[in-house]
Parts: structure tokens; C-alpha cells; sequence
């Protein structure tokens, strides 16, 4: 049986479906089904809190091992405030953002993960990741002058 077919409040529109009720555990295999569904345009998945996020991630591993998973965490403080982000959140979200601008094969789903609070906070425009971003492997040969200029 479908997990579409199961109990669930949906309400859908031409460009997205707002599901609720869903029993935690089950929405990951929801998210899932949907993701394929959806093919490459993937899916977006807005949990309800930060503490949400790595169970519903390690849940979707345990479900969908395949499907390519980006978690937008939200920052660990608000604009304004005397301390600075920390580093790590900092780092995950910039990896999160250069995911998305990456390109992915054809046809092949994925899924967004993120809460509402990092869903309504900003972020830069594509253009800031689009050439700013490099990956470097252990072993891998870079070239000095071309990272300094």
C-alpha cells in the first residue's frame, strides 16, 4: 500500500502538496516516495524544529540509501546578535547552498531538508556560489597561485 493512500491531511496545488499528519517515522518514507515521484525537480521538506532534522535524515538514509539528501540547518543565532555564528553552521550551510547549485544527473530525485527558521532567513544570491566554491580531496594537487589570484 501507498503511503499516499494512508491517512494524512494533504492539500496540493499545481507546484507544491502541503501533507500533515503524517506519524513521525513514516514521514521519511513519505519523503521518499514523494522525491521519486518528483524526480529531478526534487523536494523540499520543512521539519517542524532543529531537533527534527538529523532524525529525519538518518531516517531517510535508513529508507531511501540512494536518494542524495541536503540539510539547510537554520544559524545558531539571530541577526544582530553580539556573538558571531558558529563556524560549523556557517560551513554546513554554505555546503548546503553550493549543493544546490551543483548539477546533478537527469531524472535523478533528491531531497531538501531545513526548518521554517532557516527556510525564512536569507541567503545569498546564487551568483555568490555559483564560482566562489572549490573541493578538495585528501591527496589531490592544487595549485597555489591559482587559489591565491
Amino acid at each position: 500500500m501507498s503511503v499516499l493512500a494512508e491517512p494524512a491531511t494533504a492539500r496540493a496545488s499545481a507546484r507544491h502538496r502541503t501533507i500533515g499528519g503524517v506519524p513521525q517515522g513514516q514521514d521519511a518514507r513519505l519523503i521518499a516516495e514523494l522525491a521519486r515521484k518528483a524526480g529531478d525537480k526534487g523536494l523540499l521538506h520543512i521539519a517542524s524544529d532543529d531537533a527534527r532534522l538529523p532524525a529525519l535524515e538518518g531516517a531517510l538514509a535508513f529508507f531511501a540509501p540512494d536518494l542524495p539528501v541536503v540539510v539547510l540547518p537554520p544559524w545558531d543565532c539571530l541577526p544582530y546578535d553580539r556573538v558571531s555564528p558558529n563556524p560549523e553552521t556557517v560551513a554546513e550551510r554554505v555546503e548546503a547552498l553550493t549543493r544546490l547549485l551543483a548539477a546533478r544527473e537527469p531524472g535523478r530525485p533528491f531531497v531538501v531538508l531545513t526548518t521554517i527558521g532557516a527556510a525564512m532567513q536569507r541567503v545569498p544570491p546564487r551568483d555568490a556560489f555559483a564560482e566562489a566554491s572549490l573541493s578538495i580531496a585528501p591527496g589531490q594537487r592544487v595549485d597555489l597561485e591559482g587559489l591565491q589570484g
